[in-house]
């Protein structure tokens, strides 16, 4: 399961990575939102079936068995309060991964993923408030239905919540989402809040801006007054290069407006006219006052050449200007974590490749106190993702708030000699995958980095994770990990 973001175009050697974030992006959907069911279309239940206890949405849907129950059905309202009927959710297949899906978890317990087949026609709008329910089922009918419940796009650990979905500020009451409509060319960024996460979403405002590819990605400060947007600017013709714009919006009460456009200057010149720029992510520290942008250059004269590059902007007062100019190697970054104090970057290095490559490294980066930024460490991790879109892999970093830990979503490669390979030896827990994926966590002492942990759960794909503020708690594929005294307990 992934994020819900939407697909934009990009440069073509640029199209097939973004391909594989749209495939996996349009997995999950309707997954975020509050309400209750409005039409319920289901059969009444059978007797003598209790319903599933439990039931609950982290990650993914997690519940307890019910006593005598064979299999289970999910009913899904992709409008909460909304006038959408309820409807039960279709069975995936192992031949068709959308629907619902589940497998046993441990002695007692279920987890499910919801991928909906209807996303291509509801828009993030109309899915925000979705609502779910659970029954089990046996030869003679189905019992009675779970509560409704909602999918939070966020996760509240005790040292405070985490986005997960979208761009969530971190008391979870403004949320921001890429809702726009590239086919017919709308362009627009919607900004929904709430009073309480007991309260269904309610939109705030819309923001559009011209016929350029506008709103993804997206990047929200903790208390949910800045908001970046990016937009790519297609190329024109050979002689016009593509481009990147960021644009900052400012909240005043309930009143956005647009505070600064920024583009990158000093690009190196490596990178020849005409020198394209695509950009994938965006950073902005907690208070919304620094913003990272990586940013992929890419030039056919007189060869074809890539480049990875970072370039940080900071706001004085209510001017924004480019603080540093970050120049990561050959290959550019599309992974990206940023410490919420905005001191500590790390990217990765050389992951865009395919999937019989190498795997690459994370690169971490500081802030010096005059403002210049250095590179502090140059970490091997396996890093690893496809830019075919059938291959489906995929990787990730987090940063604790002070940037001391690093968590890291990535593939093992049992053949790699340079240290980046994880053996049974390294795990803190679970069962070594050949080529599965795994969670590696470093730590900083000073300026140095160590691997403290690996955790491997045999995942064959890769499975949703949120990292807590302070670095000392995981939740990964519905199981949470904790350290104590510097290590990793195991659930």
């Amino acid at each position: 399961m992934n994020r819900t973001d939407g697909w934009i175009p990009a440069p073509s050697r640029a199209k097939n990575s973004l391909r594989t974030a749209a495939a996996l992006g349009c997995a999950l959907v309707a997954l975020a939102g509050c309400g209750g069911g409005s039409d319920d279309t289901a059969p009444p239940p059978a007797p003598g079936l209790a319903a599933p206890t439990n039931f609950t949405f982290e990650l993914y849907f997690r519940w307890t068995a019910a006593p005598g129950a064979t299999r289970y059905e999910l009913y899904v309202d992709p409008d909460g309060p909304g006038p959408l009927p309820e409807a039960k959710a279709a069975d995936a297949t192992n031949d068709d991964w959308r629907g619902f899906r589940y497998q046993s978890r441990g002695s007692q317990g279920f987890t499910g993923t919801f991928n909906d087949p209807s996303n291509a026609t509801l828009n993030q709008a109309t899915r925000i408030n979705a609502t779910y329910r659970l029954r089990a089922c046996d030869a003679n009918g189905c019992g009675t239905f779970t509560a409704p419940i909602v999918n939070e796009p966020s996760y509240e650990f005790p040292s405070g919540r985490v986005p997960i979905f979208h761009s969530q500020s971190k008391d979870g009451l403004t949320l921001a989402i890429n809702q726009s409509d590239y086919d017919k060319k709308i362009y627009e960024v919607a900004v929904y809040t709430r009073s309480n996460s007991a309260h269904p979403w309610q939109q705030q405002v819309v923001l559009r801006f011209g016929d350029v590819f506008f709103g993804n990605p997206l990047a929200l400060s903790d208390d949910g007054n800045t908001l970046a947007i990016n937009e790519w600017v297609p190329a024109e013709d050979n002689l016009t290069p593509s481009s990147v714009r960021t644009y900052i919006y400012q909240r005043s009460g309930s009143t956005w407006s647009q505070q600064a456009s920024l583009t990158p200057s000093n690009i190196p010149s490596a990178c020849q006219q005409p020198c394209s720029k695509y950009a994938s992510k965006l950073a902005l520290s907690a208070d919304g006052s620094l913003l990272a942008v990586p940013i992929q250059l890419s030039s056919d004269t007189p060869q074809y050449k890539t480049m990875g590059t970072v370039v940080i902007y900071a706001r004085n007062g209510a001017n924004w200007y480019q603080q540093a100019l970050l120049v990561t190697g050959d290959i550019h970054v599309d992974f990206m974590a940023l410490a919420r104090d905005g001191k500590t970057l790390a990217v990765n290095q050389g992951a865009i490749r395919r999937i019989e490559s190498t795997p690459s490294f994370a690169l971490v980066f500081t802030q010096q106190s005059n403002g210049t930024w250095s590179q502090q460490a140059r970490i091997p991790v396996g890093l690893k993702t496809g830019t075919d879109i059938t291959s489906m892999d995929s990787s990730d970093m987090k940063l604790s708030d002070d940037g001391n830990t690093l968590a890291v979503l990535a593939m093992n490669r049992p053949d790699d000699l340079s240290g980046r390979a994880v053996h049974a030896t390294d795990l803190s827990c679970g069962p070594l995958s050949k080529d599965g994926y795994y969670m590696a966590f470093f730590t900083r002492s000073g300026t140095a980095w160590q691997r403290q942990a690996a955790i491997s759960r045999g995942y064959e794909s890769s499975p949703m994770w949120a990292l807590a503020r302070d670095g000392n708690a995981l939740l990964y594929g519905n199981e949470m990990f904790t350290r104590s005294n510097g290590a990793w307990a195991c659930p």
